[in-house]
Order: C-alpha cells, then structure tokens, then sequence
C-alpha cells in the first residue's frame, strides 16, 4: 500500500529521519524513474535474479494502451498506413525548451488588443532564457508508459569502435551486454526479406556501393507468425515480459519524481526520494536507485547532486532528410523479373487496373549504410511513419522512398544544458520551472567547424545515394531537420573512469560518483559521439548497471 504524504509531512521526515528510517525500506527496494526500454531493463534484470526484490516503476506521464508500454505502430491501421502514424508521433512529443516567440502579428487590423512594442508575451511553457542559436529546437520527451518506445524506429545497430572510444566499458564485456541487450529487445535482422522493395532497394544500393556497405536494418521488431503481413514492434513490454506478473512489481503512472536525497547521517548513500502522484498533487517517501531517460540530469540537480559533469558534454546528431520516389528502371525490373514472378502475377490477377506491380501488402525497405571509418554517418532507407514532405495524390507511397543520415558531433564540455533555479514543487514559473513544475531545462549547444565539414559531406553523400535510387520528391528536397530532432542526445549522465570523476557523473556500472546506491540510466550515460541509434548501447550499459544493484543488495543481504 503506498503511502501519501503532504508537502510539510516530507519536510519533517527530511528533518527527523530516525523516526522513520524503517518504513523507508518497507516502502521498497528500488525506485526506477521512467518506463522506457532502459527503465524495463533495470526491472527485469533485477527481477530476474532477485525475484522477491520489491520494484516499483514511475512513469510521469499514462498508460494509454492495454499492454503497459507497447509500441502503439503495432495496431493493423497505422501497419496498413504507415504515413497516418506520423500524427501519433507528433503527438506524443514535448518540446523541452521553447525560444520567445515573436508575437507581432502585422496583419491584424482594428482595435483587437495587442502587446506593447516592449512588451514580451509570455506563453505557458516558454522559455524567456533559451537563446535561439544555442537551442535544439525540436528536442522532445514523450510522457507516456513506454516513453519513446511507444513511437520509436527501433533501429538498433551496433556501434562502430569509434563510437565507443571514451566508453569505459571494456569491449569484451560490452560485446556480451549487447548481446543479452539483442534478446531482451527482440532484435532481428531479417523480418523483410520477402519485401519486394527491400530486396530491389538493397541489391541497387549494392551495386553502386558495394555489398558489404549495405546492409539490412538491425530492427526490434518480428514478424508475426498468424500473418505475416503484419508485425511487432518491441516496445517497453517486450523487455518488461513475465516481469510485469511479478506481484512485487509496481507500476505508478502519473508520478513524477521530483528529487532524491541523501542520507543524514551517511554519505553517498540514498535514502529517500519524493515522487508526486500528479492525479492528486500529493507525494509518496521512497528509496531510489534508478533514474533514467532525458530527465535524469533535471532530478539529479533538483536534488541538489550536482557533479560538474552534469548536463554537459551534451552530444545530439545531425539529421539530414529527403524522400526519392523509385526510378522507373527499378519498377520495370520489378514487373520482369523472376523472383518476383508469383508475387506480381498475384497482385496483377486482383487487382488489374492497378499500374504498380508492387502488392499493397508489400512491407516497406528497411536497409541501413552503417558508419564506417569513410562513412562517418549511420544511414537508414526505409519509409517511415516521420513523413516530411508532401505525399499525398502525386505520389503512390509504395514508391517512395525515405533516406536519412545521421551525422555525429563533436564531444564539447561547453556543451550542455543547464537548469533553473530548485524547482518549489509547484506552478510553471517562466525560465524557472517547466510545465511539470521542474527545473526549466535551457540549452547552449553550438556545433564545431568540423561539425559543419562533416554535415557538409554528409548532404553531398545523401543527394549521390538519393539519386541511385530515384527522383526526389516535391516537398521532401535534401535538408537539414532541426537541431534535436534526432530525439539522440546522449553524454549528459556519462559514464566514465572512476580516476577522472570530474569528466562524467558516474561510473561504468552506472552508479553515480560518490553515492553507494544511485544509478542512472538512458541515453545520457553515453559518453561517446555517435552517429548510430543509440538505444541498443544504452541498454548494454543498463544492464551492467542492472549487475551492480543486484550486487549491493546481495551484499547488504
């Protein structure tokens, strides 16, 4: 039964501890903040070897479908449509810090109330102290049971050994996390080989650039055995699995965590953390170990834990975009050849006035260009559910085609994001808290003039392969997408050598320096500039912080 406290109740246990001490370790055992892949790694982990371990899981925002944190691509209608789920992901996602607006509005005549010249609007969830130049403007959290794994491309390649230089991770024991973080992903790599388009787009892509340079997108994702038309994409409950039946596992959405502290009589260790049920604006006294995802920096500061590497060394990828519709020569190969004989005679027999020989049950390409040393970019050709461009009548999805390139950043200490003031667990207050009544996240990232030389090779590469493949499409020209969008940031928790604390906030099990029982978990342990998806890595890493817990708890016992 979880015990609801008020604000003043909290401040007295703060105070007088003793009095308490007990009821904090009945409460529970670990505490994992967030419900991602990562969060449902440290569960199952843990679970799995300490079965009677009380866990609870808080998730700040719902539970918005009947499986707890299922990809929500896996309903036949977005499968049938996939451009139609591009309005789920742009729903799903929260900007993180918003720039002043210019609220000027020239064409509005008549007496209708307007700002003074000097005056400055001021929105709800805005943020008077983001300069524009420095933001990434369409960084976004997704508050929801599952988090970014509800929407998610599921990509999951392996990092190339230069995008796991600064990892302290040995590679021969990373090598095996990411195998167990493989299977507890689901991940497969051969779900679309009976894809007419997968297999045209791979062998033209191998031609011009050689076999081993192309290869088939390494997907969390299977092919269902009932129809294979169909598949499933993991989510937060295919790394959760039997865990969720555990009855000493607990579940809060809605919760936030709003910061953890310390012990009063013993340093470096964690004895209690407020979470608030935001249904009732209440909270509950609990013991932490875990905090994952975007928003660990944000509670580590608001607890006052704040190492100097907190929130800096931010690294985000660059994201170039374009869509091609297939050439003709692709789709006449398609009408001629033999492999694909039975497959096209099928579809022409039922439907003949259609002009395409390609099925509309054909599942979309999925090919990757992995990074390489003369490559420097992680590169998806697929078609997706982020539709940038402009289709609609003109264009037949089956023949267009999505190319996304993925360019690294140089690591930077400068680079980061700061916080407001403590947050008074309350009301959105502007450049202070967001709307959830946390510190307002505010960033000062800048890229390097390398950075810049690299995007420009980069764009070059993505117009030459784009043209191998077809035709761009009006509305989707090569661009760059906005700072952020990649959702990859990473470095801001990065683990590190417990002999240079200064250069990462924990250590390569995890654990944050100085404190016995504090761990955090995401994408912001990543200490490396990396160009691929980053989320198989943040799972390795997970689960060796996963061993630590297991570990402490088996040595208090």
């Amino acid at each position: 039964m979880s015990t609801h406290l008020t604000d003043e109740t909290i401040q007295a246990i703060i105070l007088n501890p003793s009095e308490v001490l007990d009821c904090l370790w009945t409460e529970t055992d670990v505490l994992i903040a967030g419900s991602g892949p990562v969060g449902a790694t440290y569960a199952c982990e843990i679970l799995e070897k300490l079965p009677n371990m009380r866990v609870i899981m808080a998730e700040i925002g719902s539970q918005d479908s009947t499986v707890i944190g299922a990809h929500h691509k896996n309903a036949v209608k977005y499968q049938k449509d996939i451009d139609s789920f591009g309005h789920i992901i742009t729903g799903a996602l929260q900007p993180i810090s918003i720039s002043p607006a210019d609220t000027h509005i020239s064409t509005m005549g008549g007496d209708g109330w307007r700002p003074k010249p000097q005056d400055v609007l001021i929105f709800q969830g805005h943020n008077p102290n983001q300069k524009p130049e420095n933001n990434l403007k369409a960084s976004s959290v997704t508050r929801t049971v599952g988090g970014m794994a509800t929407h998610w491309t599921c990509n999951c390649p392996t990092p190339h050994e230069e995008e796991r230089v600064k990892n302290p991770i040995k590679w021969e024991i990373l090598e095996g996390l990411l195998q167990r973080g493989r299977e507890l992903l689901n991940i497969h790599e051969n779900e679309y080989d009976e894809s007419i388009r997968h297999r045209v787009v791979r062998s033209t892509l191998q031609k011009a650039l050689g076999e081993s340079n192309v290869k088939n997108m390494p997907l969390a994702v299977q092919r269902r055995t009932d129809n294979k038309r169909y598949v499933t994409w993991s989510g937060t409950n295919t790394v959760l699995g039997d865990v969720v039946t555990n009855p000493n596992f607990t579940l809060w959405a809605e919760h936030r965590l709003t910061k953890v502290y310390g012990h009063p009589f013993s340093n470096g260790v964690i004895s209690g953390a407020l979470v608030r049920n935001l249904n009732s604006d209440r909270d509950i006294f609990a013991v932490v170990v875990c905090c994952g995802a975007v928003g660990t920096p944000q509670v580590l500061f608001n607890s006052g834990i704040r190492p100097p590497a907190l929130g800096h060394y931010l690294s985000e990828q660059s994201l170039a975009f374009c869509q091609i519709v297939l050439k003709r020569e692709i789709i006449e190969y398609i009408e001629t050849a033999n492999e694909f004989k039975e497959l096209v005679a099928a579809h022409r027999k039922k439907y003949p006035n259609d002009p395409l020989p390609i099925p509309f049950s054909d599942p979309e390409p999925q090919v990757m260009i992995p990074y390489s040393r003369d490559h420097p970019y992680h590169v998806q050709v697929h078609h997706d559910a982020f539709t940038y461009g402009d289709v609609g009548p003109r264009a037949d999805a089956r023949v267009v085609v999505d190319l996304r390139y993925f360019g690294k950043q140089d690591i930077q200490a400068d680079n980061c994001v700061l916080f407001g003031s403590l947050a008074p667990l309350s009301d959105w207050l502007p450049g202070v808290t967001d709307i959830y009544g946390m510190p307002q996240p505010t960033f000062r990232v800048t890229r390097s003039n390398d950075d810049h030389a690299r995007d420009q090779k980069m764009m070059a590469e993505m117009t030459r392969v784009a043209s191998i493949l077809g035709a761009f499409l009006p509305g989707s020209l090569p661009q760059f997408m906005e700072p952020g969008l990649a959702l990859h940031i990473t470095g801001t928790t990065r683990i590190g050598s417990k002999e240079k604390p200064e250069e990462s906030v924990a250590d390569d099990y995890s654990r944050v320096h100085g404190y016995e029982n504090l761990w955090v978990g995401g994408n912001g342990c990543i200490p490396d500039s990396t160009a691929c998806n980053p989320t198989l890595t943040s799972v390795a890493i997970a689960i060796r912080g996963a061993e630590a817990v297991v570990k402490y708890f088996t040595l208090l016992a």
